[in-house]
């Protein structure tokens, strides 16, 4: 028997026997060095290889970028959430404030300035103005309540504005106003 080389072991036995025919032709023989590539395909597997890396580079840097935006989205939601909860807690502090100056006869304090956590809340209590109220006028209601007094005697509404502001160590900040309207004199 003939000595195969080495470099022929892997072909088929007919390639072995004849040297490189039609079969080992396609494969790298060194008595014919035909090219593996066929119509003048060099590297196109490795542009191919390489567009696909990239559009999948592209594909996971836009997915990152989503990722952390809808997380500092969150964030900040976050924070303007608990912002508005201690300007919530401001309005109502400034609330009691109008009730007890309302029960004791004498204005609010004007300004005030707490500290919620890490918000500054400043809280501003103002009188705004009086209106007077005029009665039902019920005429069978005079007897219940007595002589000299009627459900149509008035009285006066007191409106006051209550505005809390708070801001955070981050920039964040929330202003609250709300108008409170306490009645004096109608029984």
């Amino acid at each position: 028997m003939r000595k195969i080389p080495k470099y022929l072991i892997h072909l088929p036995i007919r390639a072995r026997e004849t040297g490189c025919t039609k079969i080992a032709k396609t494969i790298d023989c060194r008595t014919t060095q035909k090219s593996m590539y066929k119509n003048g395909e060099k590297g196109i597997a490795l542009l191919v290889a390489l567009g696909a890396m990239i559009v999948i580079l592209i594909i996971g840097s836009l997915a990152i970028y989503l990722i952390s935006s809808g997380l500092n989205i969150a964030r900040g939601q976050k924070r303007y959430q608990s912002a508005f909860e201690a300007c919530e807690g401001g309005i109502e502090i400034g609330m009691g404030k109008v009730d007890s100056a309302f029960t004791y006869g004498v204005n609010p304090p004007h300004g005030d300035t707490l500290n919620v956590g890490r918000f500054s809340v400043r809280i501003q209590t103002d009188q705004l103005f009086a209106s007077t109220v005029f009665g039902a006028a019920i005429k069978f209601a005079r007897g219940y309540f007595g002589a000299g007094h009627a459900v149509a005697h008035g009285g006066v509404n007191l409106y006051y504005l209550v505005r809390a502001q708070s801001i955070g160590s981050g920039g964040e900040g929330v202003t609250i106003e709300i108008e409170q309207k306490k009645v004096l004199g109608i029984d």
